[in-house]
């Protein structure tokens, strides 16, 4: 078994379709991966979807328990996986067609412990080939994780790279359950611990925004659950860069992009914080508070730009020196408040 594909599920009905078919159309023989589908306590019919697919296809085994997050899932689908890689994927999400093989011929013949690979944000489900082109010329540089991380810096997710699995069993890493942003602290975490690691220039995932993801669901308990949880992902940031090692010769480099994201996660709790009804003002100065003892506030922008290309001028220019402003902050969020109850 070369591969294990691990997809936590939870209330899909619309999307596991497309995600399932997208594997069962790659270019690597049906007995040579494993497709496990976690079902996390669905209340709609993404479970006997899943269960359909299961009973029709031998190398998709389905699980079922109860809610506990994605964490929890993707925990649930490593402790079974039998590949020598595993990956994480969304149900959501999807695959070009045919890259599979190639991923793991480069895996496999350079002994990587990792390989990450390219995604193409899109806005319907049609599945389309790989946009690489010359994909059996790709080479790769292999690396360890800090070189990797100062040189490539990286993305939080969890499916734009394959693990090998015995390296992951190794580390003893696993997902944090029950929270939001655990992706985030799972790669923080890998990729200071690898010896092994490269990136193709392949366009292998498809990633698509849905509505009520953990990032764009607007109802107030939610949007305080995920303030809360970034706190914590903050906090465990704040471990991992104290756990660094100060003598290798990236680290300056690496200290400034995990100081960047994390940096990026209070400016998204301030974002977070400005339209939450429900969050106490006098929580809110406590948590602020409490990211300056471990210099995640106020936002520094040194370590990088926030937003992106169309709004990294109106962020850095102006949202951001409010943010740090603390009397100005509480003061607009007051105003904001008092016009929103009327």
């Amino acid at each position: 078994m070369k591969l294990s594909i691990v997809i936590p599920l939870y209330n899909k009905e619309d999307y596991i379709v497309r995600c399932l078919d997208s594997l069962l159309a790659q270019d690597v023989s049906k007995n040579e991966f494993e497709i496990i589908i976690v079902d996390d306590g669905s209340t709609d019919s993404s479970f006997s979807i899943a269960k359909e697919y299961a009973e029709k296809y031998p190398n998709i085994q389905l699980f079922k328990q109860k809610n506990g997050g994605a964490g929890a899932a993707r925990n649930k689908g490593l402790e079974v996986s039998k590949g020598d890689y595993i990956y994480f994927l969304d149900a959501d999400d999807y695959i070009a067609k045919n890259v599979f093989k190639r991923i793991l011929e480069l895996s496999l013949g350079n002994k990587l412990e990792i390989l990450g690979f390219n995604t193409k944000y899109v806005s319907d489900g049609s599945f389309t080939n790989s946009l690489t082109e010359n994909i059996q010329d790709l080479t790769i540089e292999v690396m360890d994780g800090m070189t990797y991380i100062s040189k490539k810096r990286f993305r939080n997710e969890a499916w734009w790279y394959i693990i090998k699995r015995s390296f992951l069993l190794d580390t003893g890493i696993k997902f944090t359950e029950g929270r939001y942003l655990q992706d985030s602290i799972f790669t923080g975490t890998l990729l200071l611990t690898t010896n092994r690691i490269s990136k193709v220039n392949m366009d292998v995932h498809r990633f698509v925004q849905v509505e009520n993801s953990a990032t764009t669901n607007k109802k107030p308990a939610h949007v305080l659950k995920f303030i809360n949880d970034l706190v914590y992902a903050i906090e465990k940031y704040g471990e991992l860069i104290k756990s660094i090692n100060s003598s290798n010769l990236n680290y300056d480099k690496v200290i400034n992009v995990y100081k960047h994201k994390q940096h990026a996660f209070v400016f998204t709790l301030c974002i977070k914080a400005f339209n939450c009804s429900i969050l106490k003002i006098k929580d809110l100065k406590t948590i602020l508070n409490n990211f300056k003892k471990i210099d995640a506030y106020p936002i520094s922008l040194k370590y990088g730009s926030m937003g992106g290309s169309k709004t990294s001028f109106i962020y850095n220019n102006f949202v951001v020196p409010m943010f740090n402003n603390k009397t100005l902050f509480f003061l607009v969020l007051r105003i904001k408040r008092l016009f929103s109850s009327n």
